[in-house]
């Protein structure tokens, strides 16, 4: 029968319900949401799914996760400061060197007479990594100019099979500090595990990439499967629970867990941790339901717990011990803490003066590494470190923001994942120099002395530009 116009079947034809599937048409599935959808949506955040843009679908059919409200925020808001036409996000680009300078000349300051007594050289760590922020900068340019879907797929499940290879040849090295971490090649000698950090990131990425949609929509394969699920609450319930644990957890967990066994092995605690809370930021913002993610935090506590208190890490015990008390032990374990305390508090409000720090004159242990922020604290004061923390803070919402606002997901997820790693180590950093964790060696990005840190560093920002070349909105 004819109906007329498109305009008179509209009107005549029964309003139609949108139905999600995922894979093949036979396929039966069904979206899964919650509260957290239902607010996303009375509050006019739209829920971009699959990359595209649909119709506003009923509530219970969004996939609600948290990070779609960033997204709808981040493409209704544009920068004063940039036009579309620019190659990459400027700001970004400005804070980073800012960062760097800022970076490189404090370490300067704490390095020259630690360096002047070990080295006999009180320029010797400043040219060092004067050599490699320049490394580093190159490293940046050229990853600037590579589109990171270029290593989605196979190139960066190559790169993670390489960098556990890495990992297990570094326990074959001899130990330095106690521990085995730094992997040689004639002169030079590199951490893989600054490596490890940036491939997690890639093959997590990259799963999100390709399948999102089973992550965030529940599946049953069949429809004969699905009538079952609705005559039956507990097989629903159960293939429920089983079909979240196979898509949103398991992949996870066999892309992750090879990396902080080897980790472990060394013994980093730190870059564990770190890398933990890198996946699970991936892993909430991708799909995983809360109640996995909540169990998974449980477990990963208790775990690092155990490792701490068995004497896996044989220093684990010692360092809890110091923390709850440091001047218990001031000539033993807590030294480097108490050392750090008395840095910031003689710090006062502005600081003693660049260059006048007294603690860096071998009363805290290799200024220029894990405690640089100390010798900050010192030298700028109160106001001074606030600002360098601030300048951090700039930097992860524009992280974030750009990220957000790209249109293709495996970018989005790769930004998410470096921003989150210098988040998560500057606050980390910044929280045992001020023993409010117990000490656990974390570096302070662009501050601490190290080459393989800061070329990484800069190499993941180069990325990152390339993101933020490729984001459809420039955001503030």
């Amino acid at each position: 029968m004819d109906y007329g116009s498109s305009e008179k079947r509209a009107k005549r034809l029964p309003e139609q319900t949108a139905v999600l599937t995922v894979g093949a048409d036979s396929e039966a599935s069904e979206p899964r949401g919650g509260k957290f959808a239902a607010l996303l949506d009375r509050l006019g955040f739209e829920i971009d799914y699959g990359g595209r843009n649909r119709e506003r679908t009923p509530v219970k059919q969004l996939p609600g996760r948290a990070w779609n409200g960033m997204k709808g925020f981040a493409h209704n808001t544009r920068s004063v400061f940039l036009n579309k036409k620019m190659a990459y996000d400027k700001p970004l680009f400005v804070l980073v060197i800012v960062l760097v300078v800022v970076g490189f000349v404090m370490m300067s300051s704490a390095s020259y007479a630690y360096a002047y007594s070990h080295k006999n050289n009180s320029m010797y760590f400043i040219y060092r990594q004067l050599v490699f922020i320049v490394l580093g900068v190159l490293a940046m340019l050229l990853m600037s100019t590579i589109s990171p879907e270029k290593v989605k797929g196979k190139t960066s499940y190559i790169l993670w099979f390489v960098s556990l290879l890495m990992l297990v040849a570094v326990l074959f090295m001899d130990k330095k500090n106690g521990v085995h971490r730094w992997l040689g090649i004639g002169p030079f000698s590199f951490q893989p595990s600054e490596i490890a950090k940036f491939t997690a990131i890639l093959v997590c990425s990259t799963y999100i990439a390709y399948h999102y949609k089973e992550i965030n929509v529940m599946t049953y394969g069949s429809r004969e499967r699905k009538q079952k699920a609705y005559r039956s609450k507990k097989f629903r319930f159960f293939y429920s629970i089983h079909r979240s644990f196979i898509t949103g957890v398991w992949p996870f967990l066999w892309r992750v867990l090879p990396i902080l066994v080897l980790l472990i092995l060394e013994p980093h605690l730190s870059c564990t941790i770190i890398i933990l809370l890198i996946v699970g930021t991936l892993m909430l913002l991708g799909g995983t339901r809360r109640e996995y993610f909540i169990a998974l935090l449980v477990l990963a506590a208790i775990g690092i717990y155990l490792i701490v208190f068995l004497g896996v890490v044989p220093y684990g015990r010692a360092r809890v011990e110091m923390w709850l008390d440091p001047f218990a032990d001031i000539q033993g374990d807590g030294w480097q803490t108490v050392q750090s305390l008395y840095a910031i508090s003689s710090g006062g409000i502005f600081g003693a003066g660049f260059g006048n720090s007294r603690q860096k004159f071998m009363y805290i242990a290799e200024p220029q590494n894990d405690f640089i922020f100390a010798v900050v604290c010192e030298e700028v004061g109160l106001v001074g470190a606030i600002v360098i923390i601030l300048i951090f803070v700039a930097f992860v919402w524009r992280g974030f923001a750009l990220s957000i606002a790209n249109p293709d997901r495996f970018s989005r997820f790769v930004g998410i994942g470096i921003t989150s790693q210098i988040g998560y180590q500057m606050l980390l950093n910044v929280a045992v120099v001020t023993n409010l964790v117990p000490n656990t060696g974390i570096s302070l990005p662009f501050f601490s002395y190290g080459g393989t840190s800061i070329t990484m560093l800069l190499a993941e920002i180069g990325v990152l530009l390339a993101i933020s070349r490729d984001s459809t909105n420039k955001v503030m």
